[in-house]
């Protein structure tokens, strides 16, 4: 059964923030070769939070979130020693994707805002 519009954009919108979750937590344990490629969102988006995501469906998030500025296009060929392989066409989040990104999770109640760790009893 096809997905009305509203359904259809609703999954769309899941896809993208799960992209962006996935690129920000790259650059966060990012070596020198940044970034995740296309085969590799869709490995960890099947594993996880989007098991039926196809790799139509996360080509499709990355065109719109770099069409739309969230994140950006690596195609600098590097060795990367973590994968033990050279990495050609990749994707990283901008700063733009990054606050959009929380600004999802805080709707959602996913991101406490504004106090210190210390003030909300994490050290």
């Amino acid at each position: 059964m096809a997905l009305s519009p509203l359904e259809a954009a609703a999954e769309l919108g899941d896809e993208l923030i799960e992209v962006l979750k996935q690129l920000n937590r790259s650059e966060n344990e990012a070596g020198a070769a940044s970034g995740l490629e296309v085969d590799e969102l869709h490995h960890i988006l099947g594993r996880g939070p989007l098991p039926l995501v196809t790799g139509s469906d996360v080509e499709r998030a990355v065109t719109v979130l770099v069409g739309n500025g969230l994140a950006r296009c690596l195609d600098t060929p590097a060795y990367s020693w973590e994968r033990g392989r050279v990495v050609a066409t990749r994707y990283a989040i901008t700063t733009q994707g990054k606050a959009f990104l929380i600004s999802r999770l805080r709707k959602t109640g996913r991101v406490e805002s504004g106090l210190p760790a210390r003030s909300r009893g994490f050290v």
